[in-house]
């Protein structure tokens, strides 16, 4: 048992976990802290104080890396950092993909040592050594098809999943079985479980994602060396059922779907989470509309929700209090 595990087991007595899925990097109060914001990204002691702020806000939980590209980069794809747009902060996007064939896909041996994965590491041994008591550390790691999306050309991509399909199966299939070593590494640093984020498949018809992807997903979650959470950002209503069938340990769905629906075709054992609000809710709303938007999502049936992510203008920390007190108030928590 581990601190994810623990979290869990005392939603299930009745007490509801403020655990995000994450990453959540509060851009207000990491500059007050004064954080430089590309530094969260590539710099160890930075990541770890900007992940160490969801458990100075109030979270159960914490997830690192910010970002989706520490993959991608380790295999070979070149990432650009950006100061930002008049004052807005900017992610880092990935501005050299390298793979055009299967066989373009060469990870190196030792892969701790790689592109940005000794900050990652580091990081994640510091968080594990520093975390509160019963807190957990998790990992966000692309899925296959999202991880195709940063080192193939997109529109590449897509025409090899319709006209090549063998190409394609096999860019996924070597794509799947290098996230199954990155797991086993991030395990030995002492990770609590991990969120797969495969945002990526909301963009393919649920007949490819069934055909295509659900096999890879299906082999990525056979081995569970701890908790792990399938995450589908975007439209994933037509998907939900193959989501069931990819094994995970949890299921996490964007607001835009019908929370309610989804829940009614999940056995009822599996936890669900979603994602509360738009993304400017925490930055413009006031805390009551807060509560009434968290206990709305949580009506629907939701094991808990997740903020928004914070990208501008800033949440303010007020609203950050009130969405977790919200969470802790929920009347489900009466075992707290």
């Amino acid at each position: 048992m581990n601190a994810m595990t623990e979290l869990m087991l005392r939603f299930q007595k009745g007490r509801r976990s403020t655990f995000h899925l994450g990453p959540f990097l509060p851009i207000a109060a990491a500059g007050k802290k004064g954080l430089v914001f590309n530094d969260v990204f590539r710099d160890a002691d930075t990541m770890t104080s900007a992940a160490r702020l969801s458990f100075e806000l109030g979270f159960e939980s914490t997830v690192l890396p910010f970002d989706l590209n520490v993959e991608a980069e380790v295999l070979g794809a070149a990432v650009a950092y950006h100061e930002g747009f008049e004052g807005h902060p900017v992610y880092p996007t990935v501005a050299r993909r390298p793979v055009q064939t299967a066989d373009d896909i060469l990870p190196p041996t030792d892969i701790g040592s790689s592109g940005r994965m000794p900050t990652v590491l580091r990081a994640l041994e510091t968080l594990k050594r520093e975390r509160p008591p019963r807190g957990a550390v998790g990992v966000l790691l692309p899925g296959p098809f999202t991880l195709a999306g940063q080192v193939v050309e997109p529109e590449r991509l897509f025409v090899m999943l319709l006209k090549e399909a063998n190409a394609a199966k096999a860019i996924l299939k070597r794509l799947t079985e290098f996230l199954q070593r990155l797991k086993a590494l991030y395990v030995s640093a002492g990770a609590d479980f991990f969120t797969v984020e495969e945002g990526g498949a909301a963009s393919i018809s649920p007949r490819l994602f069934q055909r295509r992807l659900l096999p890879l997903l299906q082999a990525l979650f056979s081995q569970k060396p701890l908790p792990m959470v399938l995450s589908v950002t975007g439209g994933t209503d037509p998907i939900v059922p193959f989501m069931t069938d990819c094994g995970a340990d949890g299921i996490c769905i964007d607001r835009k779907c019908d929370l309610g629906s989804a829940r009614e075709k999940i056995d009822a054992d599996v936890p669900l989470f979603s994602r509360c609000g738009d993304h400017d809710m925490l930055a413009l709303s006031d805390p009551e509309s807060i509560a009434a938007e968290v206990r709305h999502c949580l009506d629907q049936g939701m094991t808990t929700v997740l903020p928004p992510a914070d990208i501008y203008p800033p949440a303010r920390e007020e609203n950050i209090t009130a969405f977790v007190r919200a969470l802790r108030e929920d009347p489900s928590s009466a075992g707290q």
